[in-house]
C-alpha cells in the first residue's frame, strides 16, 4: 500500500505538470525513475496511464480516474497524519476519566484543570460514580481511566490496579456540634450519623464491628452501607453544616469550609481512617498521549497535597 500510494504521488505529479522532466525535477527523482514508476502503475492497474508523445504525458481516461481518485486518497492520507500528529502532541483527542467522588474533587479535578491548560484543544470528559462502579465501567471500555479508593476496587484479571498514595483523613463537623470541642473515642462518634460514600475493606470492618451499622462481614470485602450515603461532596458538605452528621474527608478536601469556619475539624483520630485512591486501567489497552499525561499531572497534585499535608503537622 505504501509503494502504491508513492506512485500515485508520482502520477499526480506527472499529471499536473504534463511533462517526465519538470515532474521528476518536482518529486527530487531522476526522469528514467519516474518512467519506470508510471510503468509499474501501470502494470498493477493492467491499464494505460499516460499517453506519451512529443508533446508531453497526457492522462487517458483511466488516468483521469486515478488522478482524481488518487489525489483524494493523498489528502486522506495527509490529513491522518495529521490527526495521529495532533494526537501525539496532545493538540487534539478525548480523554475519558470515572472517577469515585473523593478521588474526583481531592486529584482529579486540579489534574484535569491543569491539562486542559496545556492542551485546550483536548476534550475530556470526567464522570463521577458511586466507588465500586468505576471497575466495571473501565471494563465496558467506554473510560480510560478509572480512578477510586483502593478498597473499593477487588481484584479483576482484566484490570491493571496501581495504589497512590495514601492520605490522611479527619472528621468534620459543623461549628456547635455536640462532639465539636470534645475528644472523642469511637464509640461516641459512631452516636452520630456518618455522610460519605460507601466504606470498604477496613475501614469499615472497623465500624461494623464498633455495632454501628446494620451492614455484615460476610465475603471476603467488608462495605458498610453509611447512615447517609451520597455520591456527591457538596451534598455532604451541606449536610454536615447543616445537621448533626459527621463528615470524613481530607484537608484539601474541606480546605474552604475549615477556612470560612463553616465546618470544623473534630479531635478524633484513628489510625485506619485514610484515603489510599487506586488507579484502575484494563491491562491490554496501550495508554494515550493524553492519558500519560495526566497521569503524570496526578503525580505531581499528590505530592503537593502530600507536602501541604505533612506541613499542617
Amino acid at each position: 500500500m505504501a509503494m502504491t500510494l508513492r506512485l500515485i504521488e508520482h502520477a499526480l505529479a506527472l499529471g499536473e505538470t504534463g511533462n517526465f522532466a519538470r515532474a521528476a525535477e518536482r518529486l527530487g527523482i531522476s526522469q528514467p525513475t519516474l518512467s519506470r514508476n508510471i510503468a509499474t502503475l501501470e502494470k498493477k492497474f493492467g491499464v494505460r496511464l499516460f499517453d506519451r508523445g512529443t508533446h508531453g504525458a497526457d492522462p487517458t481516461v483511466f488516468g483521469r480516474v486515478v488522478l482524481d481518485r488518487g489525489a483524494a486518497l493523498v489528502r486522506d492520507v495527509q490529513a491522518l497524519h495529521g490527526e495521529i500528529r495532533a494526537l501525539s502532541g496532545l493538540e487534539a483527542g478525548r480523554l475519558d476519566i470515572v472517577a469515585g467522588p473523593y478521588v474526583a474533587e481531592d486529584l482529579v479535578s486540579p489534574a484535569v484543570a491543569r491539562l486542559l491548560g496545556e492542551r485546550p484543544g483536548l476534550r475530556v470528559r470526567v464522570t463521577i460514580v458511586r466507588p465500586d462502579e468505576v471497575g466495571p465501567e473501565v471494563l465496558s471500555r467506554r473510560y480510560e481511566i478509572g480512578l477510586v479508593g483502593g478498597n473499593a476496587q477487588p481484584p479483576h484479571d482484566e484490570l491493571s490496579i496501581v495504589p497512590l498514595r495514601r492520605r490522611r483523613m479527619f472528621l468534620a463537623c459543623r461549628p456547635g456540634h455536640p462532639l465539636a470541642d470534645a475528644t472523642p473515642a469511637l464509640a461516641e462518634v459512631l452516636k452520630y450519623p456518618l455522610v460519605t460514600t460507601q466504606v470498604f475493606g477496613e475501614q469499615a470492618r472497623v465500624v461494623i464491628e464498633a455495632g454501628a451499622a446494620d451492614s455484615g462481614l460476610a465475603g471476603r470485602r467488608p462495605t458498610l452501607a453509611p447512615s447517609i450515603e451520597v455520591n456527591s461532596l457538596d451534598a455532604a458538605k451541606r449536610i454536615a453544616r447543616e445537621s448533626d452528621a459527621l463528615l470524613p474527608a481530607t484537608a484539601s478536601i474541606l480546605a474552604a469550609e475549615l477556612a470560612s469556619g463553616l465546618l470544623v475539624r473534630l479531635a478524633f483520630d484513628l489510625p485506619v481512617l485514610g484515603a489510599q485512591p487506586a488507579l484502575v486501567r484494563l491491562r491490554d489497552r496501550t495508554p494515550s498521549p493524553a492519558a500519560l499525561r495526566f497521569l503524570a499531572l496526578l503525580r505531581a497534585v499528590e505530592e503537593e497535597l502530600l507536602a501541604a499535608e505533612r506541613a499542617q503537622d
